[in-house]
């Protein structure tokens, strides 16, 4: 063959779809997490294409002490369970106690699925394009989300152990793989995040150092996990550097009682 028989293949060009592809892969990992957290504890700047949106940080560490539970379905203090997804919340574990309200859904509360998906959708505002808001409301609801609920703590203070605030968000899905399809698409690392410590015998888990804030002395950190047809979202806060065997220790709890949820104590 000539030199002139030769062609030059055109340039490959991105198609409006995807475009859109590839934005809804960059935002849907942080849209999953912060919604699925309902209070100011998500640690997670989305920045791509144009869409630029901060979900507000609250320091939790200039929060009052929460009062205890005072559900009767549970121990004062340790938290309700008087539903099968509360049960399956982690007890306020020794050390620590309830931490802060999370705005209207208190500090022990839970959501129906109608209200979690409603929570997850709010977080795909009008600063994206409309086609990756439909995509994201697809994805959600193919999830088949049957409710959430969540849980802050508060490690107490005077034991050498720092400041550690956290909020424990566990979504129930229609099935495992849901569950798992969830983990797949949530536990991809954001943008400026690092990668955070190995929860051991766990494969179904992935953390998050998250990018630095203006708060210089604060540090946060999350995981993300899933326990049959169960995600698990932790978040929390504490004074650099955080501790992070409290936090790998608290996720460890919170998976292993999803799988054994017992009795309370």
């Amino acid at each position: 063959m000539n030199d002139d028989d030769r062609t030059t293949p055109a340039p490959r060009t991105r198609t409006p779809r995807t475009r859109t592809r590839r934005l809804f892969g960059t935002v849907l990992p942080a849209l999953l997490v912060s919604g699925a957290v309902v209070g100011g504890a998500a640690f997670i700047k989305i920045t791509s294409d144009g869409a630029d949106r901060t979900v507000p940080t609250t320091v939790w560490a200039e929060a009052d002490d929460a009062e205890p539970a005072k559900d009767p379905a549970g121990p004062i203090g340790r938290g309700r369970a008087d539903t099968e997804l509360t049960k399956k919340l982690l007890p306020v574990p020794p050390g620590y106690q309830l931490g802060p309200d999370m705005g209207e859904y208190g500090n022990d509360g839970e959501l129906t699925g109608k209200q979690a998906v409603g929570r997850m959708k709010e977080e795909i505002g009008a600063g994206y394009p409309a086609a990756v808001r439909r995509e994201a409301h697809r994805e959600i609801d193919r999830m088949g989300i049957q409710g959430l609920a969540l849980r802050t703590y508060r490690l107490k203070g005077g034991n050498g152990q720092g400041s550690l605030y956290a909020e424990v968000s566990l979504i129930a899905l229609k099935d495992r793989e849901a569950a798992r399809r969830w983990y797949a698409v949530a536990s991809q690392r954001g943008e400026g995040a690092r990668k955070g410590p190995v929860i051991e015998g766990r494969e179904h888990s992935s953390c998050s150092l998250e990018p630095e804030t203006e708060m210089a002395d604060i540090e946060s950190m999350s995981c993300v996990a899933y326990e049959g047809d169960v995600a698990v979202v932790v978040v929390a806060q504490g004074a650099k550097p955080i501790n992070r065997f409290t936090f790998v220790e608290l996720v460890k709890d919170q998976l292993d009682h999803i799988a054994s949820p017992g009795t309370y104590i």
